[in-house]
């Protein structure tokens, strides 16, 4: 851990008019954790708002959509949430990437590029963070507050299934049903709801996958005429990387998406006998144990190339 939770608290106590970022291609675990934050930090009486993130998709747009800054407001503190480093900061907040006052994340490779960091590795979710937090902010955990925590810290642990829930984990969902969110109701809209695209895309994943490595390693090319053809968005795609995983004898699922910019998007997901984070390592991007990702500047095809070779790399004990 860098810095502690009471520092962070001491910093945001002294803090006003104050700006949330969340990370590109925002999951619920960054929405849902500035969301709570934010609400947390207006029950104190304070000016904060969330940064507009123009890839927020409809299954997460209503955690943080609602506390858009206002027109003329001038930030004066920054908190970057579920941010590793700059890297994942959008675009279109770019202009305060190099000015983060206050880091709050759990990916064990954060930067720490921020005037202050709350990192805490050990923790499945940005969200148990931000529930550890608001308790020593002495702000009472209501129901608003709770289905934000409870949305990060669900689909940051595949429902509770990956191998990074903790016991933490379920005290912090225990507290977040006890302030009154509907949990199964949660977890049905986020793992049990799938669009028709989605399960046509799916269908497409399946079929083309490709396995290497006597079957460890599995590799899912999601194409940019898949998306095309089946009308799929970033909300459709959202946890499809945990698919590959889920075949018996797998170890390794790579699954890589075609970018409209000409890039492709890597997600690691792997079992308890390799490290994602140091796949991504060897590729330029980072992670956690178990779940890792990276952005290539090339085409797919030769991403799964140096993919490939990153794996069989770690496989053989290699690191960065």
């Amino acid at each position: 851990m860098i810095g502690t939770v009471s520092r962070a608290a001491q910093v945001l106590k002294e803090a006003d008019h104050i700006l949330l970022l969340t990370h590109r291609r925002p999951d619920g675990d960054t929405t849902g954790s500035a969301g709570a934050l934010c609400l947390a930090l207006r029950r104190m009486g304070k000016q904060a708002y969330i940064a507009p993130n123009a890839q927020i998709t409809r299954r997460y747009a209503h955690l943080i959509e609602p506390y858009a800054p206002e027109n003329g407001f001038d930030p004066a503190f920054v908190i970057s949430v579920d941010c590793a480093d700059t890297g994942m900061i959008p675009p279109e907040m770019a202009a305060y990437a190099e000015h983060v006052d206050l880091v709050i994340d759990h990916h064990r490779s954060n930067t720490g590029f921020g005037r202050e960091n709350l990192v805490m590795g050990e923790r499945a979710a940005c969200a148990e963070i931000i529930c550890e937090l608001t308790e020593e902010l002495g702000i009472p955990l209501d129901r608003e507050i709770a289905e934000g925590i409870y949305v990060g810290a669900s689909t940051d642990t595949g429902c509770f299934k990956f191998s990074n829930t903790t016991s933490n984990t379920h005290r912090v969902a225990a507290k977040c049903l006890d302030a009154g969110v509907d949990g199964g109701e949660i977890n049905r809209a986020l793992f049990e709801t799938k669009s028709r695209a989605r399960y046509e895309i799916e269908g497409m994943l399946f079929s083309g996958m490709q396995f290497y490595h006597d079957g460890k390693i599995a590799v899912a090319l999601i194409t940019r005429e898949a998306k095309r053809k089946t009308g799929a968005d970033w909300d459709d795609l959202d946890a499809i990387a945990g698919i590959p995983r889920q075949i018996e004898g797998v170890e390794v699922g790579l699954t890589l998406t075609e970018l409209e910019d000409g890039d492709t998007k890597v997600s690691v997901r792997t079992t308890k006998e390799v490290d994602a984070s140091a796949i991504c390592t060897l590729v330029g991007g980072g992670g956690h144990i178990r779940a890792a990702g990276a952005t290539l500047h090339c085409p797919a095809q030769e991403a799964i190339v140096r993919m490939l070779e990153a794996t069989e790399r770690v496989y053989r004990g290699e690191t960065a």
